[in-house]
């Protein structure tokens, strides 16, 4: 692809995305739990949040790839590591007031792994379908 250039990342629409895809994962998660899946057991927990977040990301990296129609493996990569942002300032603004503990404690190291692993690839995937179906691409 021409268009992987870091120029064509437009930050804008990666934090749009980002959050496009936390809130579809956020709502699906919710079904989810209201039929049963999630909250039944490790592996429902497990399945239904690992299939919530590939949907959330790949929707979220599916409008960021349509809207800026360059670059979708920057963009999707990108909006993978916002997630490092996002978590970032939610931990400096209320990590530690409503628990006393710290967030960082309650995942461990394999567990935050693998989610970014599979927003990375959900989002990459996404942008790229938005990038094919986008009417003016930048090449």
């Amino acid at each position: 692809m021409h268009s992987e250039h870091l120029r064509n990342v437009r930050l804008s629409w990666v934090a749009f995305g980002w959050f496009v895809g936390f809130s579809v994962a956020s709502s699906l998660i919710l079904v989810l739990a209201a039929v049963g899946i999630v909250g039944s057991g490790p592996l429902g927990d497990a399945v239904g949040v690992s299939v919530a977040v590939a949907v959330g990301w790949i929707a979220g990296g599916f409008l960021t790839g349509f809207k800026t129609a360059a670059a979708p493996i920057l963009n999707g990569a990108s909006m993978a590591l916002f997630t490092f942002v996002a978590w970032f300032a939610i931990n400096l603004v209320f990590g530690g007031l409503t628990t006393g503990a710290e967030a960082w404690e309650g995942i461990t190291v394999r567990t935050a792994a693998l989610a970014l692993l599979v927003q990375g690839a959900a989002a990459i995937i996404g942008c790229w379908a938005g990038y094919r179906y986008a009417p003016l691409r930048v090449d």
